[in-house]
């Protein structure tokens, strides 16, 4: 099992004295940063990691050019189908980009 990748960050604060002057305090401050191990996640959260609204989302579901599955009455999309959209639309852009230079 391998260990989440932790940065550590530094806090630079003000703080009022009781006379009414300032000082600056630092502190540091350790983030750990776990992967998501969700295989599902929602329409809403899908929009968001691909930075388009949810209305374009569903058009793009509409197409068939991202799939769904259906649990229960909720719709999904797997993490796999963002990913193989994104590298559609990158080798896609790419042919055009190499055929335009012909």
């Amino acid at each position: 099992m391998t260990t989440a990748p932790t940065a550590a960050i530094e806090l630079r604060t003000r703080h009022r004295r009781a006379d009414g002057s300032t000082t600056r305090r630092a502190r540091t401050v350790n983030i750990t940063v776990r992967p998501d191990p969700r295989v599902l996640v929602s329409v809403e959260e899908a929009a968001e990691r691909l930075d388009i609204g949810r209305t374009m989302l569903y058009e793009l579901i509409a197409a068939g050019e991202i799939g769904t599955v259906t649990v229960g009455r909720l719709r999904k999309v797997p993490v796999a189908e963002i990913a193989e959209f994104v590298e559609r639309r990158r080798a896609r852009e790419r042919s055009a980009h190499s055929s335009e230079s012909l």
